[in-house]
């Protein structure tokens, strides 16, 4: 997916979890964005590079949405909540997301509700068979390893809960985590974060829930679902040790 109108700012701070303060780097103009990632990432520290798309829409409150950042002027991570739907949509109607036990995905619909949940994305094979589909988007790493999630998700937690009871009533079900950077190795759960979610996956791998993962080629104006990364739920994340960059008040 393409972003319009992309302008490169230095990142100031984060009053809430909201809003930031953005210094263009082209005007010198300080700027307040909206930040399309309400987690609490470390990835926005001051000084950082990040990418700004530009609205506009002028009933909006803020003319500039934060979609991207250079970690350590080194990589750039992509923290738009709403992109990884949209780029699993296209990689699920193409079949470039290759779904275990599927050989071909015949159609999908976004944004179908189950039992009490609305999951992200239900859809049928070729021979009919019906599957339901989650999907998470991962902005934690450090050290090549990948970790989801950044801050307790009960709406998570219940998301997997929800893939297991699909599983029972003879669905196929996959919780497929969209690693918004390159350079990872592997995908955990971050075990010190939640370690219910951990629990709640452990068990629902072994009713039969998949449990998949695609890294992204990443630039200020992109983002590209790109590769199959491992899931490895023993697989022990360390947090880079940077503060959250959400202001408190």
């Amino acid at each position: 997916m393409q972003y319009p109108n992309v302008h490169l700012a230095k990142f100031i701070d984060r009053p809430n979890r909201f809003i930031a303060h953005c210094r263009l780097i082209e005007t010198d103009e300080v700027v307040t964005t909206h930040v399309k990632n309400t987690g609490r990432t470390t990835i926005l520290q001051p000084g950082v590079t990040t990418a700004l798309v530009h609205n506009d829409n002028p009933s909006r409150k803020t003319a500039y949405d934060l979609v991207a950042a250079k970690k350590y002027d080194r990589q750039w991570i992509n923290v738009d909540s709403q992109a990884p739907n949209k780029i699993v949509k296209t990689g699920l109607e193409t079949n470039y997301i290759k779904l275990p036990g599927i050989e071909s995905i015949a159609n999908v619909m976004p944004e179908t509700t189950y039992l009490d949940s609305r999951l992200d994305f239900a859809g049928t094979d070729n021979g009919g068979h019906p599957f339901f589909l989650e999907v998470k988007g991962v902005t934690l790493a450090n050290e090549g390893i990948a970790a989801f999630p950044d801050a307790p998700t009960t709406r998570g937690l219940k998301h997997v809960q929800t893939l297991e009871k699909a599983v029972d009533d003879g669905y196929l079900a996959y919780l497929l985590f969209v690693i918004q950077m390159k350079n990872i190795q592997t995908v955990t759960i971050d075990r010190d974060i939640f370690e219910e979610l951990a629990v709640e996956i452990d068990k629902a791998q072994k009713k039969g829930v998949h449990v998949i993962a695609y890294d992204c080629k990443v630039e200020p104006g992109s983002l590209e679902l790109d590769q199959p990364v491992p899931f490895n739920l023993n697989q022990k994340f360390v947090s880079d040790g940077l503060p959250s960059s959400i202001g408190r008040k």
